[in-house]
């Protein structure tokens, strides 16, 4: 039982410390308007994957109450998600983008603070499937008990809340960790010169044939 719940734990902190659109927002809000809005993030961030967990915590419980010969084949499925989910932490648009100078976010008061980063992660799928398929890994140890279910909840809410911490204690490196470098390379450059260049000699031969 030790070693189920040490996996646990230790499976909660990578998923929670890799890169996210949540995580990245937090430290927005912090750069932005200053550390006081971690009183309003990260509770936010938290409800909406404790929202999230209660409802991928269901499926899972009825599996593993119900038919608990489908957890391991399902299980397999849930970890191969969990390597997609980690690829496509890496690569999320939003995360690798450059940072605007102003960077303009969607809420301003603190009840609207709170109330988007529980819309923002509650609103994606993708953190449902994850919990789900994180739960699928340990659905065996719970075999069919609520509390223990209820137990893994709190360890992962628990973890995810010292998790967002670290975008509010360094934000800047949060966002800088995967951002490209938006240096343009000397071969970017030379065929921005040849795009002007074709577009200022057709510019010019039109001229001439008026």
């Amino acid at each position: 039982m030790v070693e189920t719940w040490t996996a646990f734990c230790a499976a909660s902190i990578l998923l929670v410390l890799l890169p996210s659109p949540i995580a990245a927002l937090v430290a927005r809000f912090v750069l932005q308007r200053g550390r006081s809005t971690a009183f309003f993030t990260v509770p936010g961030a938290c409800l909406g994957f404790g929202a999230a967990l209660a409802v991928a915590s269901i499926p899972v419980l009825l599996l593993a109450t119900v038919l608990p010969q489908m957890i391991g084949p399902l299980a397999w499925l849930g970890f191969a998600y969990l390597m997609l989910y980690a690829l496509w932490s890496f690569q999320e648009p939003s995360i690798r983008g450059p940072l605007p100078a102003n960077d303009n976010l969607p809420a301003q008061q603190p009840v609207a603070v709170f109330a988007h980063l529980v819309a923002a992660t509650l609103g994606t799928g993708r953190y449902v499937a994850m919990l789900a398929a994180l739960l699928l890994q340990f659905a065996g140890t719970v075999s069919g008990n609520p509390a223990t279910m209820l137990e893994m909840q709190a360890v992962f809410l628990l973890v995810a809340a010292f998790g967002f911490l670290v975008p509010v204690a360094s934000p800047r490196w949060a966002l800088d960790r995967l951002r490209r470098r938006t240096v343009p390379g000397p071969a970017s450059h030379k065929l921005r010169t040849r795009f002007i260049a074709r577009r200022a000699v057709s510019a010019g031969y039109r001229r001439i044939a008026a």
